[in-house]
């Protein structure tokens, strides 16, 4: 059966995660080239961004006639649409791309993805740097227009190719096997991310409920912080000082749970609530359920 996957690389013209001013897709099949798009984006917010321009040389005088992200996602839609999405830095891309799609009241769909930053990690452990363009300097790869959008995701597939071959698996899905590394997935009212690049190498098979997950604490605990982050470690899972996309779990103290729960001051939990709002896979549970679960094995261990 043929693999398809989406490579895909955004430029973004301000501090507005929506927005997308440009978009670069390589779709793959078989790891093959088997299309290519490209396409300018008129963002709703046209403010100028010095830094941002320095490094993709988009103005939003060059986005006045284009297409909005509205009338691009009916071209590009296809590419994302139950499909196997890459770029090399999955995190932020989707967060622009979920943001530009809320702005336009688009439904999310449902798509995997899996990032080449993160696989990098991986792949290649003993690297310094893990940025496009440094590992198209370790792996001999020509990028002609770096920041330019298709360029990069031109790159990005190249890179991947490498990792596949590196790693001796035949397909993405089974590198992905190889490493014990379960794609991000995203469907409507619904995101749940890749593993972050900094734990990418401290990835286990998954053995218990807490292997391989995020986990952050807050309120009046019953036992000392360091206490439950340590049982966390001993499990492969990973300590979130503060609430982000990447965090799994928030465990809420025993000492006053409903107040910090229910209330409205505690801000990891707001955070968490506005992630939970945003379909974001983040679980909220006591001290006491986490001390439960913390030696609970995995199902499909």
């Amino acid at each position: 059966m043929s693999e398809f996957i989406t490579v895909f690389d955004i430029e973004v013209l301000n501090m507005d995660p929506a927005s997308v001013c440009s978009i670069g897709i390589v779709q793959l099949r078989n790891m093959k080239v088997y299309k290519e798009y490209y396409s300018l984006i008129r963002p709703a917010d046209l403010s100028f961004d010095k830094y941002r321009y320095d490094v993709h040389h988009i103005s939003p005088k060059m986005l006045v006639n284009q297409k909005s992200f509205l009338e691009v996602w009916e071209d590009i839609k296809p590419f994302f649409e139950n499909q196997i999405v890459v770029s090399h830095d999955i995190q932020s891309d989707m967060s622009s791309i979920r943001a530009a799609l809320k702005k336009n009241r688009i439904p999310f769909p449902r798509m995997w993805m899996s990032c080449t930053n993160v696989l990098a990690h991986l792949v290649e452990p003993d690297l310094k740097k893990y940025n496009v363009t440094d590992l198209c300097s370790h792996y001999h790869i020509q990028i002609d227009h770096p920041h330019h959008a298709l360029y990069d995701a031109k790159a990005a597939a190249e890179i991947l190719h490498k990792l596949i071959l590196k790693s001796d698996a035949s397909s993405l899905a089974e590198l992905h096997e190889i490493h014990h590394i379960e794609m991000g997935e995203m469907r409507e009212n619904y995101y749940r991310n890749i593993i972050a690049p900094e734990h990418a190498s401290m990835n286990v098979k998954k053995k218990y409920i807490f292997t391989n997950q995020s986990v952050a604490f807050t309120g009046n605990t019953r036992a000392p912080k360091e206490q439950l982050s340590m049982h966390l470690k001993k499990v492969h899972g990973y300590y979130n000082r503060d609430v982000n996309t990447h965090t799994d779990y928030l465990v809420i103290g025993h000492f006053g749970y409903y107040k910090t729960r229910y209330g409205k001051s505690n801000k990891k939990v707001k955070k968490a609530l506005t992630l939970k709002r945003m379909g974001q896979d983040i679980k909220i549970i006591s001290e006491k359920e986490y001390m439960r679960m913390l030696n609970r094995k995995n199902r499909s261990y």
